[in-house]
């Protein structure tokens, strides 16, 4: 009754103080949940307040409530009963908080309720009737963009409205996507889990004074790409560019280029002169940076060579757009054995013959893949299928591995590997056995407009 302006507020107590008092009390005791609801309800029902808002910021408190705490399960039908004939009678003057406050209830009986208490910044927005902050998620290549957040906004929230930017509608297709908190200073990504509240993040790394980034990007590769929406070919190909130019994606045996590889890769590099807007053929110099980091010190094509290749694709570069120059990279790289895939360097601790004790592993969809770190070729893999589990293991000096145990119901084998990201190899690996195990088809065949891209994803 402070928090709605009935009784006065305690010397020096403000508002938040108030909503403070009382989740910290919730946290604390939650066998106060039922109680808290039954008296916002009485509050909120049949106001006589002569305070002329005390109703309404009883039902901003609501909202507050709602988006915290579930309720037990012989109060819950009323409870919902009552935000239900609230919110849908839109002849009463809060029907749109009280919408509010039955959407954030749901939520908390899906998703568990908000572990953070929140911001001071939030609770004045809420108690001012701003439902919701902008807040920024960054997409590969650096573009940005801005989604709504509300007090029970989670991560799969966020995947699925930026997936609708990008066209992306169908529900097991947007689980190919991820979103990523990247901290200042800290080398590696932090996957978020699905069920997370966005304001518990933020707000638990703006309180430690933390610059951090979200990042939105594809994780798995399963479906088609998509080739009618602008946006989702720049992710797309903001994705496969670093990887194709580190040289990740070629595969070299006995340290030589293939020759079939030879006119792609030209190509590519006319490709990639004019998706940065380049409107002029790409000198000497520009070159050697439009090709992949190993292919110029091999031998059996001097650099001249290459450079006079490049300019001749140049001719065919005038009549398209950057966007369909992104495209047509992306409609020869989806067709080579390595695209689509995630790398992470790792080194193998299992005791055996092997000669390789370093190697790259790539995590597509055909399985997880160990790399010789020079040729990248395949010395080993495992199919989802043979993976049974994976253990995230840490040694008393702080040393990380990752544990796979592949096989199946008769025999069984441990890879035992070291890695800083045993947590992110884990997540991903779990991520495409979830969408695997879905029992429905996942179209593998990708047709490719003259307008469009194809998709991949990046090395961390």
């Amino acid at each position: 009754m402070r928090f709605m302006g009935d009784y006065p507020l305690s010397k020096n107590q403000t508002e938040v103080d108030c909503v403070y008092a009382i989740l910290m009390n919730c946290h604390k005791y939650p066998q106060l949940h039922d109680e808290i609801y039954c008296q916002i309800i009485k509050q909120t029902t049949n106001n006589k307040s002569p305070k002329q808002d005390s109703c309404q910021r009883g039902w901003r408190l609501f909202s507050i409530l709602t988006a915290y705490f579930g309720c037990s399960d012989n109060l819950r039908p009323y409870l919902l009963k009552y935000l239900e004939t609230s919110a849908y009678d839109k002849r009463r003057p809060y029907h749109a908080i009280a919408m509010i406050c039955l959407q954030n209830f749901r939520k908390t009986l899906k998703y568990g309720g908000r572990k953070n208490v929140p911001s001071i910044e939030e609770v004045t927005a809420i108690s001012a009737g701003r439902n919701s902050k902008r807040q920024i998620y960054r997409l590969p290549g650096g573009t940005e963009r801005v989604v709504n957040t509300k007090s029970s906004t989670v991560v799969a929230d966020v995947i699925e409205e930026i997936c609708e930017m990008l066209g992306v509608s169908n529900q097991l297709e947007t689980e190919e996507f991820s979103l990523y908190c990247i901290i200042e200073g800290d080398p590696y990504t932090m996957p978020l889990n699905k069920d997370e509240y966005i304001l518990d993040i933020t707000t638990e790394l703006l309180k430690n004074g933390q610059i951090f980034y979200l990042i939105f990007c594809r994780s798995v590769w399963f479906h088609s790409l998509r080739l009618d929406n602008q946006l989702y070919i720049e992710v797309i190909f903001n994705q496969v560019a670093p990887d194709y130019l580190e040289g990740l994606l070629l595969v070299t045996p006995d340290d030589q280029l293939p020759q079939d590889l030879v006119p792609d890769i030209s190509r590519i590099a006319a490709l990639l002169h004019r998706a940065a807007d380049m409107e002029h053929m790409p000198t000497k110099d520009e070159v050697k940076y439009l090709l992949p980091k190993p292919v110029l010190p091999m031998k059996g094509i001097r650099p001249p060579v290459w450079v006079e290749m490049v300019q001749q694709n140049w001719s065919d570069m005038a009549a398209i757009t950057t966007t369909e120059a992104k495209a047509q990279c992306l409609d020869i790289l989806q067709k080579w054995l390595l695209f689509g895939s995630c790398f992470f360097a790792v080194k193998r601790i299992q005791t055996d013959s092997s000669n390789h004790p370093e190697f790259i592993l790539a995590l597509n969809r055909n399985g997880a893949h160990f790399l010789d770190v020079l040729t990248h070729e395949t010395i080993w893999k495992y199919s989802y299928s043979e993976i049974i589990s994976t253990r995230k293991v840490r040694a008393e000096d702080g040393t990380l591995f990752l544990d796979m145990k592949c096989g199946n119901l008769m025999i069984q084998k441990i890879t035992r590997i070291q890695t800083d990201q045993a947590h992110e190899i884990s997540r991903l690996i779990r991520q495409y056995i979830n969408i695997q195990n879905s029992g429905k088809e996942v179209p593998h065949d990708v047709t490719l407009s003259r307008s469009s891209a194809p998709s991949h994803t990046s090395h961390r």
